[in-house]
């Protein structure tokens, strides 16, 4: 896998993009750290189709990443990400 390190409002987010996209095999994973990154949570998509292409990929994963940001600083969670 390829990883891209992104931020967005002061969170570190690193994507791990998939070299082939293909059914039954991981097709990427995000991290998500704050600023001093000792804190963070990972997740793996459940793709409903699969992407197309690694930029696809990447641009997905990075959209998830900033609004599941947003609605933690929302307080749309109501939970500490790191200790879930």
């Amino acid at each position: 896998m390829l990883e891209k390190d992104r931020s967005y409002k002061g969170f570190h987010i690193s994507l791990f993009v998939p070299e082939a996209i293909a059914p039954g095999i991981s097709n990427g994973r995000v991290r998500i750290t704050g600023p001093n990154r000792d804190v963070g949570v990972c997740f793996t998509p459940d793709w409903l189709r699969l992407p197309m292409t690694q930029q696809d990929a990447e641009d997905w994963l990075f959209a998830y990443a900033a609004g599941t940001i947003d609605c933690e600083l929302a307080g749309g969670f109501g939970t500490d990400l790191g200790h879930e």
